[in-house]
């Protein structure tokens, strides 16, 4: 299992002056998580997780195209009981 990783992104996404062009993934922390569960829906938290983790705003990974989307949430699902590439929780039965 990787413990790190860098994206680079298929479609980089531009915010104001500044272009994004990669995320730095690492395994997020019991309090990143915890942050990142306190929104509505499984893909607000999946789009909250992805940027505390990578450190960009929430408004870059809300610009990411599903395929770069797609991996990053594979990545961090991992670490993870949710699923971040669909938003599903999986279930205990």
């Amino acid at each position: 299992m990787e413990l790190e990783t860098t994206i680079t992104l298929r479609k980089p996404v531009t915010l104001g002056d500044q272009t994004f062009d990669k995320l730095e993934l690492r395994e997020p922390t019991a309090g990143e998580l915890e942050k990142a569960a306190a929104a509505g829906s499984n893909m607000s938290v999946a789009i909250n997780l992805i940027s505390i983790v990578a450190k960009v705003p929430r408004r870059v990974v809300e610009g990411l195209c599903q395929r770069d989307m797609r991996e990053a949430g594979s990545f961090l699902e991992q670490f993870n009981s949710v699923d971040l590439t669909t938003g599903a929780t999986p279930s205990l039965s």
